[in-house]
């Protein structure tokens, strides 16, 4: 926790709803049964990924991974998709015009809370090359999916990483240490638990979207601290300060990601056909 810092409201709020929508998006997408996916892409037919598709450039490459991560290569455009159809009222969420698209990395989270802790070590672990003690769970996880992307893929110079719960501390760690490998790096996270003892301020970017009553980012507790700029998804508003309520009021229920994405939504214009069909998304 932090005094010091900016904040705002949704007027000022310094990454777009739609970069945010686009994130979350992916972030679900990586939860759902592979059996849905036609040969690198997104089927068409599924009412679920109706707006993702729209999303995701026909020049893109979507690769899922064993370590549960999936990588975006080549998108020359992607979209947020607008109510009134393919040819009417779209405007761009993330648009990546005459200049190299960034590899999007997405990682897989919990589905629930009780599943957060399984297996995790909660002792420090001192990374000696960035000078933090990390999370020694969360590390540990991170460094064998890094790994893996180090040896599979040349990442573009900008790298967006995003995950949701776990996914969320995963993409933290990795993208710090891509920071400090030179990368323009992008970190989007939805109920992430905390991964270092250390405030980073917003280095590297970091828009950390955390609905209050999620009982995740209160985890782990102290000397475990937030960083990046925090988010409420149902008001909009942002600050870089990191304080934290009181954990009465909490319910497990409000860590699910298609719950954070539909408060996110529902500032926007999207139509239930763009965010597809809450009967299957649930």
């Amino acid at each position: 926790m932090h005094d010091e810092g900016n904040e705002g409201d949704r007027t000022t709020l310094p990454v777009s709803l739609e970069a945010l929508i686009e994130m979350g998006e992916y972030s679900k997408l990586i939860y759902t049964d592979n059996k849905i996916f036609s040969e690198g892409q997104v089927s068409p037919d599924e009412p679920e990924f109706y707006g993702l598709n729209m999303m995701i450039g026909k020049q893109s490459q979507l690769k899922r991974n064993e370590f549960s991560y999936y990588v975006i290569e080549d998108s020359l455009q992607s979209y947020y998709y607008k109510k009134g159809g393919p040819n009417k009222n779209r405007f761009r969420g993330m648009a990546y015009d005459n200049v190299m698209a960034p590899t999007i990395l997405i990682f897989r989270g919990t589905a629930n809370t009780k599943n957060v802790w399984t297996d995790a070590d909660m002792r420090m672990w001192h990374d000696e090359e960035l000078d933090l003690y990390l999370h020694r769970g969360f590390r540990d996880a991170a460094d064998i999916i890094y790994k893996d992307i180090k040896n599979k893929y040349e990442l573009e110079p900008t790298v967006y990483l995003t995950g949701h719960s776990l996914g969320g501390a995963i993409a933290q760690i990795i993208g710090i240490w891509l920071h400090k490998e030179g990368y323009n790096v992008q970190i989007y996270t939805f109920g992430s638990p905390k991964v270092t003892t250390t405030f980073l301020f917003n280095e590297p970017n970091h828009w950390r979207v955390a609905v209050r009553s999620d009982p995740v980012p209160y985890m782990p507790s102290l000397p475990y601290v937030h960083s990046g700029i925090h988010i409420d998804p149902e008001t909009l508003e942002w600050d870089e300060t990191h304080q934290e309520d009181s954990m009465w009021g909490i319910d497990s229920l409000d860590h699910s990601v298609v719950d954070y994405l539909d408060i996110l939504y529902n500032h926007s214009e999207c139509n239930a056909e763009c965010r597809g069909s809450r009967d299957i998304r649930d």
